[in-house]
């Protein structure tokens, strides 16, 4: 049953056609435009919130790796696996921000969070997101996707023209990820159907292109500068990545009520 009323996660949700809320409440209002300067916002907000459980952050991050390599590892049917859980994880860990915000401790559990909660929503929004973007790379790439796919071909081997192809698969590839950014906080913590909660992180990103671009900038300059000390910065940027799409998820989304 993918809505578990008992859930030990079960988070807080608006009430989406609630007109009277109490003062000092937060509810939802639907995706709004930001200023550009949130984009800066999104991030220091996001690293407020992971200061508060540095450690469990880092040994959460250290866990998830771990977890990911060994599915990974498993011939054939880990990448299978990988592509079910996706936003399993995602959505997890936006219930433990949530938490976090509410001023309770985070916790490692979040990390599985979504096993328990709004399973079956986030399995599909997975499936979803991983069958569209292997069209959108095959029709940009063509056989040599599936070459890659298949283990038949090394990246670091093809020309200029499969690097073209990628870019440009990339480029394909930016709606669908407008689409999912801020569905797996939708899901869990507005209890939305999937295909509502792609509509609304759609137009939550489209209406703030600018602020993202200056949030997409800092946020892969943070990335890289993690990764050069043997990858140790990435246990910063990464919990840095999921904190942040939190504070944006509510910067877009929420009204305080007055």
């Amino acid at each position: 049953m993918d809505n578990n009323d008992n859930s030990p996660y079960q988070a807080p949700e608006s009430d989406l056609t609630a007109t009277d809320a109490p003062a000092g409440t937060w509810v939802y209002s639907g995706p709004t435009g930001r200023p550009v300067g949130d984009g800066m916002t999104w991030i220091s907000d996001g690293f407020s919130l992971f200061k508060q459980d540095i450690g469990m952050w880092i040994v959460t991050m250290i866990v998830g790796f771990i977890v990911a390599i060994v599915i990974n590892i498993i011939p054939f049917i880990g990448s299978i696996i990988s592509m079910f859980l996706t936003y399993i994880w995602v959505g997890g860990l936006m219930l433990g921000c949530q938490a976090a915000f509410d001023g309770k401790p985070f916790d490692i559990k979040y990390l599985f969070a979504g096993f328990s909660y709004r399973a079956g929503r986030l399995i599909g929004l997975s499936l979803l997101a991983a069958v569209v973007s292997i069209a959108i790379m095959f029709v940009a790439m063509g056989s040599m996707y599936m070459d890659l796919l298949a283990g038949n071909a090394d990246a670091s081997d093809m020309g200029v023209q499969f690097w073209l192809s990628f870019l440009v698969g990339m480029a394909l590839m930016l709606p669908m990820v407008m689409a999912v950014w801020f569905a797996p906080a939708l899901i869990v913590l507005q209890d939305m159907p999937v295909f509502a909660a792609i509509k609304e992180s759609f137009l939550g990103c489209f209406k703030n292109v600018l602020p993202f671009l200056i949030y997409g900038i800092v946020m892969l300059v943070l990335y890289i500068l993690g990764a050069i000390p043997l990858l140790l910065g990435l246990l910063i940027v990464v919990p840095l990545i999921f904190t942040s799409m939190y504070t944006s998820y509510r910067s877009i989304y929420l009204t305080e009520a007055s």
